[in-house]
């Protein structure tokens, strides 16, 4: 056994994505590198995960030794220790070298003609009827909303749509809610897509012109609604284009939009939201002059569209509260939390319907954001554009499904769908 470090232990990397599988009967962890340093998905078990999510690059360790202890988890430190040689070695922990390796596939990004598929490493199939299957499971699961819509559905496209994020393993049944509506609905003309850039970067919307490939071809990006958007901007949105290489919270709308409507599926223009709660601790985005701004030069160019009868549709990519030990918090997820995180959920979702985007805001950020909406500037970004391409009309938006469900390093996750509808761009 290697000799125990008297120095920190590195973090546990906050990039990887953690599934609960079973596994000959026992409950098991995968581990997945989102940004894909490492290729390969790992098989752990809870303990391992529970020990790691104690490392934070500050402790030692005799430090999470003792951590563990007032959790009554009782190991030693050369336990301790033989957990962070595996998960060093496995490039979990954030070393120089992981480091080293992330700036190398950052850099293969960058060189590459489309944003190639990456959710084939969360276990999803690449077979598009293997595919086809799964999602059709989720429609008929009993959280879902029963048999698919039949082919050849012809109603209206909605004015704007949410969505999870959350793997489809835990999250499908919510999915299969939203994309079931669309399944009944003609596509719309275009459609821009707001999904969360979990590895925050700097500006507050992130852009691409890479197609998102998809087992059923290319989500395309449409190149001239692109550059209308991009001209209101005060930076330049490729800067930080890498956040979409591996960032699932768009890839999974693309998969979905793809597997309901084929070669029907429209173009699209997808941005990834950092969180603007750093820019307004206690105030909404609207008081800030640059977001302000472009959120409203934008929604002119929507507006403008859906007068001239282009049929836009606004998708959010979001999930709402992360409570829990896997998200920094100290207590345990007790049956009285899921309730009050429930009920504040859907208060603020009776907000967004309404399209209060302000309050929809204030009500994440309130309390010192303790529920951590990861999906709060997407949405409110999506209901200021969904309000544009109003009109003025009314709008109605409807709450189609909401759940939780556990993060298998411990906490919870909440997330829901719903549709939007009416104005000019939806009269016969």
């Amino acid at each position: 056994m290697k000799p125990i470090l008297s120095g920190p232990i590195p973090a546990f990397r906050r990039d990887l994505e953690i599934t609960q599988i079973d596994y000959q009967g026992q409950p098991m962890l995968l581990l997945n590198d989102a940004l894909g340093l490492q290729p390969e998905s790992v098989l752990v078990s809870p303990l391992v995960v529970f020990v790691a999510s104690v490392f934070d690059g500050k402790k030692t360790a005799r430090d999470v030794r003792s951590d563990l202890a007032r959790h009554k988890v009782i190991l030693s430190e050369e336990e301790v220790q033989s957990v962070a040689d595996q998960l060093e070695k496995k490039g979990f922990l954030e070393t120089e070298a992981a480091a080293a390796q992330r700036l190398h596939l950052l850099d293969e990004f960058r060189r590459s003609p489309v944003r190639k598929w990456a959710a084939g490493a969360r276990g999803l199939p690449e077979n598009p009827l293997e595919f086809a299957a799964l999602l059709g499971r989720f429609s008929q699961d009993p959280k879902g909303p029963g048999e698919p819509a039949p082919p050849g559905a012809d109603g209206l496209p909605p004015l704007g749509l949410v969505s999870p994020h959350i793997d489809f393993f835990r999250g499908g049944p919510t999915y299969a809610w939203a994309y079931q509506e669309l399944a009944k609905r003609r596509p719309p003309d275009v459609i821009v897509a707001l999904g969360v850039a979990h590895l925050a970067p700097n500006s507050p919307w992130v852009m691409t012109k890479k197609s998102y490939e998809t087992p059923y071809g290319p989500m395309e990006v449409d190149e001239a609604l692109y550059e209308e958007i991009r001209g209101e901007l005060w930076y330049d949105p490729l800067e930080e284009e890498w956040v979409h290489a591996k960032e699932h919270s768009l890839e999974f709308q693309a998969l979905w939009l793809k597997h309901i409507w084929r070669r029907e599926t429209p173009r699209w223009v997808p941005l990834l939201c950092s969180g603007f709660h750093r820019f307004c601790t206690d105030s909404p985005p609207s008081s800030v002059p640059t977001i302000e701004g472009a959120v409203r030069s934008i929604g002119r160019i929507l507006s403008q569209k859906a007068r001239q009868g282009r049929r836009v549709m606004v998708l959010a990519g979001v999930d709402f509260a992360h409570v829990g030990r896997r998200f920094g918090d100290a207590q345990d997820v007790t049956a009285d939390l899921r309730s009050k995180i429930e009920a504040l959920d859907r208060a603020s979702l009776e907000q967004a319907l309404r399209l209060e985007a302000d309050p929809f805001f204030l009500s994440g950020i309130g309390d010192g954001a303790w529920r951590k909406v990861c999906g709060l500037s997407a949405l409110y970004t999506a209901l200021r554009w969904i309000q544009d391409l109003s009109n003025g009309n009314d709008v109605s938006g409807r709450l189609l499904s909401y759940d939780q469900a556990e993060d298998p390093a411990g906490g919870i996750v909440s997330f829901a769908s719903a549709v939007f509808d009416g104005g000019p761009t939806q009269k016969k």
